[in-house]
């Protein structure tokens, strides 16, 4: 083999191993200019669709989304249990219906009736311990029937309700009609017999209400871990409460035939929820308390790290074709505040089905209903929202009214459905 033969070799292997170096280096350092890499909306919340469902010890159990009451987890939720203290929530709701009512004040003082003195409350009772007589503001009078769960203070606002404890009673059952559920039985005021009655659903339903209506009270009524009264501090028995980040209610509850209960409200990154825990049984006092605290942890976090509650909003722009007006075409937006609740993993299986009405014929005002929406979940229909014009559009000259009349009667109605899916 000649030397030019050789060297002709070298420069091409040479060359070769050049090109390489230089695509590797291509391959590792991106130019300046070039696109990022597509990120999938899936990949984004990969993180979130392996949390487990909880495997619960106590007896029943529901978990709820506060803004649609989609109910996210459910353990023999129909299943009859003593609410025991949580039917203190029934008899705060009735009060705090006459201080949204203006006939009573939070601020106003009260004076404590014969029947509600602590020592008459019955054995074993939790208490604020209030005294026959003795002048109290309805707001501390409330916080001892919610943060302490006294049976003293629960008897004071039968009284203050109701005028008796039995009448109290009576409008207690009748508003739980009301309200729909035909599960609630009361036959008390605090909670302490074992003839009072709920199921975990209707009362985690009920819950939810409770928050709807006085949820700028909660700090008052819930929200605080200990309650001073005189020389006393009496802590809050929801342990979740300073714990568990967002927790901000509501009741706790315990007799021997129901076991431990909990009812439970959280707050994060604009997501509520509403959970209520139900017979949690142990061989001792602290690990009841213990597992009470660790199952609404678990359920509040499952629901927390599994759903997304969103408004939905148009994932690319729509324009409703307009007729005889000065423009073709109007932008449409969906109106309103009604949200959805969707388990992270599925959002990217969520379609758009939206429909636009025939012949929109001008001037159209902003506001105008255009259309529908059918937002779908592998297509199964999840909520269906009315479409607005998002701008308006005046009169057209006359040649365009005239003109926009034929088009009118000529559009195709199938040419007017489509699917939008999730964007990634």
């Amino acid at each position: 083999m000649t030397k030019p033969v050789r060297r002709t070799i070298k420069i091409l292997i040479l060359a070769v191993i050049l090109l390489g170096i230089i695509t590797g280096i291509k391959a590792c350092v991106a130019p300046a200019g070039s696109k990022e890499p597509v990120i999938n909306y899936s990949d984004i919340y990969d993180g979130f669709t392996t949390v487990p469902e909880p495997v619960l010890q106590c007896k029943a159990a529901a978990l709820m989304d506060y803004e649609t009451g989609t109910v996210l987890y459910t353990k023999n939720p129909d299943e009859i249990i003593p609410p025991a203290s949580m039917t203190k929530l029934m008899t705060t709701y009735l009060l705090m219906e006459k201080v949204k009512a203006g006939e009573l004040d939070l601020e106003q003082e009260i004076v404590v009736p014969p029947e509600a003195d602590f020592e008459k409350a019955p054995y074993r009772s939790s208490l604020m311990y209030i005294r026959a007589g003795q002048r109290i503001k309805v707001k501390d009078l409330v916080t001892g029937l919610m943060v302490t769960s006294g049976n003293d203070a629960a008897m004071a606002v039968a009284m203050l309700i109701g005028g008796s404890r039995d009448a109290c009673v009576e409008l207690m059952n009748r508003k739980a009609k009301q309200l729909g559920f035909e599960s609630f039985v009361f036959t008390d005021p605090a909670g302490y017999e074992d003839t009072n009655q709920v199921n975990a659903l209707e009362f985690c339903q009920f819950c939810r209400i409770y928050v709807q209506n006085y949820l700028e009270y909660l700090d008052v009524l819930t929200n605080q871990e200990a309650f001073k009264m005189g020389s006393r501090t009496i802590n809050n028995s929801n342990d979740l409460l300073g714990r568990y980040a967002g927790v901000d209610g509501l009741k706790t509850g315990y007799i021997d035939e129901s076991g431990y209960n909990i009812s439970l409200t959280a707050e994060r990154d604009g997501m509520r929820l509403v959970a209520v825990i139900m017979g949690i049984k142990a061989k001792d006092i602290m690990n009841a308390k213990l597992m009470r605290m660790e199952e609404g942890a678990s359920l509040l976090s499952y629901g927390f790290h599994t759903y997304r509650t969103f408004f939905p909003v148009l994932p690319a722009p729509v324009k409703a074709p307009v007729f005889g007006c000065t423009e073709d075409s109007v932008p449409v937006a969906i109106p309103g505040s009604d949200q959805i609740c969707v388990p992270y993993s599925r959002l990217a299986s969520l379609s758009w089905d939206i429909t636009l009405n025939k012949g929109i014929r001008g001037p159209v005002e902003a506001g105008a209903p255009v259309g529908s929406c059918v937002v779908s979940l592998d297509g199964s229909p999840l909520m269906t929202y009315p479409l607005i014009a998002e701008e308006g559009s005046g009169k057209g000259s006359l040649w365009r009214r005239f003109t926009g009349a034929i088009k009118a009667m000529g559009q195709k109605e199938e040419a007017l459905k489509f699917s939008l899916a999730f964007p990634r």
